[in-house]
């Protein structure tokens, strides 16, 4: 079953929104406390808490999707933009980076955005 991994997202129109297309996706919605950050991708999505590494936690609201077909991801993030619950910081799950914890994606996130910005690519 596709899940969507919720990091720092406090806002209750954002959450609605999120468990409204969860429903319509038949999706699972898993909400990943500060403490739990540092723990492996693939273990949040089996709902278990290994730790890794000593990476700090982050603030930044992040979404970490994983077994979503390519029509269901581009709707799930079509809705969040029609509905303006925007989440800058956004990532699929990868044989690569499942592996990683969620602080150390939150930080590749972090400078890719910054690199697409300075040469231009996201606005």
């Amino acid at each position: 079953m596709a899940c969507v991994l919720v990091f720092n997202v406090s806002d209750p129109g954002k959450i609605n929104e999120l468990d409204v297309l969860a429903l319509r996706l038949g999706f699972t919605v898993r909400t990943v406390s500060p403490d739990r950050q540092k723990c492996i991708i693939d273990d949040l999505l089996a709902g278990k808490d290994t730790v890794s590494g000593g990476t700090p936690s982050f603030r930044d609201e992040m979404l970490v999707m994983d077994g979503f077909s390519h029509e269901e991801l581009n709707f799930l993030l079509n809705e969040l933009i029609r509905t303006g619950n925007r989440i800058a910081l956004k990532a699929v799950v990868t044989p690569t980076n499942r592996t990683w914890s969620a602080a150390v994606l939150h930080a590749q996130l972090v400078a890719e955005d910054s690199l697409m910005k300075r040469s231009g690519g996201a606005k």
